[in-house]
């Protein structure tokens, strides 16, 4: 049956209700419930192969990395941790010593900015870096305290007269969409504001959340954060719905999604939906998680990897972390963590 053809009566929409009595709890904007391998023999499993796969990529690309910036990055901390996260809520093993390193990591790239942050001056990366630091914090389980406070008076400082925060510089697809900086921007700060900057932090989010009801969807990263968002930010519960079908009719033959409507379905697109569906209430046995997880599992590289094509023009000089994919690689380690969390996801009830 075509995706556009299902009926609110079916599973997907039944799908979105939780199952009485599990206890939830959110950690680092992900909900995640208590869980356990759907494979009878897990090592048996090709998803839990490929997730093993993918971390070793993951794994080596994060340890590689200090040896050549000591600054904190989206695509070698968040996105990596992100994956090694939700593999551990599935039972699965990775190297917990390289999560505490590539904290640490994080944490010691914002002190050394810390003095700038709380007076609201500039940093590189703007809102779109520290927003995607304290989901690296979040991520981590790291509780509020003055570093945080800092990266949000920093924050706040950037937030636009009508409610959004932008990136500085067009990167896709990850520094791009003033969607996703906002969602990120206003879920960090309702975790790490201080109690000093409660009310005006609540206010900021408040102003976000209205933003976001008319903001202009461009792209497929735009769409899967303004779902997200109102989940996370508690918005309204027939708009999320709404985003939902509409991310649902954007999934190609192939079982993937695309960044644009010109380019073909790849694994950082078909990863992050599936997971932000996921976590907006989808099951993972929806026949659309389904195949997309099929798209995943063929697009696999044999290293472990996906590779997408970079769409961003260089900033900066550009170095060979050793990661696969040559020049390709930063949005292809990117991808990769959204791949694998996507399919650890898979085995979380």
């Amino acid at each position: 049956m075509s995706l556009n053809a299902r009926t609110p009566g079916m599973a997907r929409t039944r799908s979105i209700k939780r199952e009485a009595g599990i206890a939830m709890m959110i950690l680092a904007g992900i909900i995640i419930a208590p869980c356990h391998s759907i494979a009878a023999d897990p090592q048996s499993d090709p998803v839990v192969q490929a997730v093993e796969k993918g971390l070793s990529v993951l794994e080596r690309g994060a340890k590689e990395y200090p040896s050549h910036q000591s600054c904190f990055s989206c695509h070698h901390q968040t996105l990596p941790l992100l994956a090694m996260k939700t593999s551990r809520g599935a039972g699965l093993r990775f190297d917990e010593e390289l999560f505490r390193n590539q904290v640490k990591l994080t944490r010691q790239s914002f002190a050394g900015r810390q003095e700038r942050l709380a007076k609201g001056e500039h940093v590189g990366g703007r809102a779109a870096t520290v927003s995607y630091g304290l989901w690296t914090l979040f991520i981590a389980d790291e509780a509020p305290d003055d570093l945080s406070a800092a990266m949000a008076t920093y924050l706040l400082s950037l937030q636009h007269e009508d409610g959004r925060w932008t990136p500085p510089s067009n990167r896709p697809p990850l520094e791009v969409s003033p969607v996703s900086c906002t969602v990120l921007t206003a879920i960090g700060l309702k975790r790490f504001a201080s109690e000093d900057q409660r009310e005006k932090a609540s206010a900021a989010i408040d102003r976000a959340k209205a933003w976001l009801q008319t903001a202009p969807l461009v792209d497929q990263e735009d769409l899967n954060f303004a779902m997200w968002g109102e989940k996370l930010l508690d918005g309204n519960q027939a708009r999320l719905l709404d985003l939902r079908e509409r991310v649902l009719k954007e999934q190609q033959p192939d079982g993937g999604w695309r960044q644009l409507p010109e380019l073909t379905s790849d694994a950082y697109s078909t990863g992050q939906t599936l997971v932000l569906l996921m976590e907006t209430g989808l099951a993972a046995t929806d026949p659309a998680v389904e195949k997309g997880i099929q798209f995943l599992l063929k697009s696999q590289q044999e290293g472990g990897s996906w590779h997408v094509v970079t769409r961003s023009k260089p900033i900066q000089p550009w170095f060979d972390n050793g990661d696969p994919h040559e020049k390709d690689q930063f949005i292809s380690i990117a991808a990769t963590g959204w791949a694998t969390a996507a399919l650890a996801r898979t085995r979380l009830r």
